[in-house]
């Protein structure tokens, strides 16, 4: 799910800064338009010999070789067969490679869990009725309102069991999760409402945070977000943010909402 590559060049980049030359980034996605403005950006920054595209379906991609690393940037969220992409890259990565990801792990369709939803609506009633204005779908919105995401564009169509999924395949060496009702309050929809420079601003983003690290070392809350590297095999040693682990962070879909 490479997109237009803009990550992948820039880690190029990155790769010749620290000294290496004989590598070759795979850029694997099912737009070709997207695929050839990667391709121009790898030329007018010089990395072109070290990106490759290939137009796929990572809902069938099969790897033609084995790698030293596969980099997964916001894009799982976005696959049906998510069963038969892990266990593809799973046998395809080298002895002691890296799967590296950084991608949504909350409810289908970036729903809020109903714990996440009460409390969301707790702190949508502090808000000023400007604060409410949807930039996205453009409209106003008094109480906040728990959009499915997943009616267009497989937009976290199935966000909720990659995590489950990862952890019945690999061994998570580094993992980092965050975010929960701090999300709708940042993010495209609402965010842009906010001004950074406003105290009253900073002061309601920062308590909503708070509140979500709270509901997490209670776990009553679970992280909509992971940054993780994992491997194929078990290791000795993990790091896991905040002491917050990957399978501490699964969200039964079954269990009953904890406030």
């Amino acid at each position: 799910g490479s997109g237009n590559c803009d990550t992948e060049v820039r880690v190029a980049l990155l790769l010749k800064e620290a000294g290496l030359t004989d590598f070759t980034i795979e850029c694997v996605d099912m737009n070709r338009h997207m695929l050839e403005r990667g391709r121009a950006m790898a030329a007018a920054e010089n990395v072109a010999a070290h990106i490759r595209t290939v137009e796929a379906d990572f809902n069938r991609w099969r790897a033609t070789q084995r790698y030293a690393g596969v980099l997964a940037n916001q894009s799982l969220h976005h696959v049906m067969n998510l069963e038969g992409l892990f266990d593809e890259i799973k046998r395809s990565l080298l002895a002691h490679a890296f799967f590296v990801t950084s991608d949504m792990i909350g409810r289908n369709g970036h729903l809020r869990w109903p714990e996440a939803l009460h409390e969301v609506g707790n702190f949508w009633n502090e808000l000023p009725s400007n604060y409410r204005y949807n930039r996205q779908l453009e409209r106003h919105e008094p109480m906040y309102e728990n959009w499915d995401c997943s009616t267009e564009g497989f937009e976290g169509i199935r966000a909720q069991d990659i995590l489950p999924l990862l952890l019945e395949r690999f061994d998570f060496r580094v993992f980092i999760g965050f975010g929960n009702l701090v999300d709708v309050f940042i993010d495209r929809s609402f965010g842009h409402n906010f001004d950074a420079a406003q105290t009253w601003d900073r002061a309601f983003i920062d308590r909503v945070h708070a509140f979500d690290e709270h509901g997490f070392a209670q776990g009553t809350l679970k992280p909509t977000h992971m940054m993780a590297v994992m491997t194929g095999e078990p290791g000795a040693v993990h790091e896991c943010a905040r002491g917050l682990s990957a399978r501490a962070s699964v969200r039964d879909p079954a269990a009953e909402p904890r406030n």
